[in-house]
């Protein structure tokens, strides 16, 4: 009897026991979020992007401000579908352009563009930069499609511009000059031509002209000198350009070429950067793809 009490009271005991013990905490596990696409890295701060067409009928390209596209702003613009937008990778921003007798092209050109245009001041496209405060713009890029070239040219592809640094007329030389239109010539080109990358500088056809003569986009007064880079197809690539006074460095690929002449000492002009995607074709079935991985400019 004294037996069967002992274990009665150590089932009691251990029961007593276990009702105390802790319950285990649980833990939650928390799935990582899927990471936003490279592109959301993209600073746009200082971009706007034109586009070839003209949805708000006021006669010209529309354009979206920097604090439309930054911050992955660009993906919130139905408008943008099919012009610019990420990558199925997710490691940088397609560039789309295409020829469209019906689009809208900026002044002074007939050629359709999806190209970024640097506002060092985003309330005011006025206010650029001199080669005197000097300006380095970085991006790495790809070609990725292009069309053929039906014209009676010796390309076999369309040409398209990927980066540039554009000029325009000082506001000051403007009220000055009392000039109706600040449009400038581009100081550089970079463009491709059937894989190779030719880099286009503007020149004074006459060394000896200066002053209020130059201040003008007259293909009479600025003509072209240029250097090839030689080919980089349809992979990517490294452009690098260093703009100061009176000299422009082009790198591409670590490849470097210096510009450096008198019609450089003598640019009247601001300026600006400017990448993407500018196709230089009125063919209806002219088209081109290009990629930006990364973009960065300095001054």
């Amino acid at each position: 009897m004294k037996k069967i009490a002992l274990l009665i009271l150590a089932m009691i005991l251990i029961t007593s026991c276990n009702s105390e013990e802790e319950t285990p905490e649980r833990i939650e596990i928390v799935e990582p979020n899927e990471p936003d696409p490279a592109a959301s890295s993209f600073d746009f701060s200082n971009w706007k992007v034109t586009v070839p067409f003209d949805n708000n009928n006021d006669g010209s390209p529309d354009e979206f401000s920097p604090s439309q596209i930054n911050d992955g702003g660009y993906r919130n613009i139905s408008a943008l579908d099919g012009f610019m937008y990420d990558d199925e990778d997710g490691n940088g921003i397609i560039f789309y352009t295409q020829f469209d007798p019906n689009g809208a092209t900026t002044a002074n050109s007939s050629y359709p563009r999806t190209e970024l245009r640097e506002l060092i001041n985003p309330s005011n496209s006025r206010d650029n930069w001199s080669l005197s405060d000097g300006g380095i713009l970085k991006v790495r890029m790809q070609v990725l499609e292009a069309s053929d070239n039906t014209g009676t040219g010796s390309l076999t592809k369309d040409r398209f511009i990927m980066a540039q640094i554009h000029g325009i007329i000082k506001p000051s030389d403007l009220a000055r000059l009392n000039l109706s239109s600040d449009s400038a010539p581009p100081l550089l080109k970079l463009q491709w031509r059937d894989g190779n990358l030719f880099a286009y500088k503007k020149t004074l056809e006459d060394d000896s002209l200066s002053g209020d003569n130059i201040i003008t986009r007259d293909s009479n007064v600025w003509g072209d000198i240029s250097h090839n880079f030689g080919q980089v197809g349809y992979d990517p690539f490294d452009l690098e350009i260093r703009a100061s006074t009176g000299r422009l460095e082009v790198i591409v690929n670590g490849q470097s070429h210096v510009f450096q002449d008198i019609s450089l000492a003598k640019w009247p002009f601001d300026n600006y950067f400017k990448a993407g995607n500018y196709i230089q074709t009125t063919d209806p079935a002219g088209y081109s793809k290009v990629k930006l991985y990364s973009i960065e400019v300095s001054h």
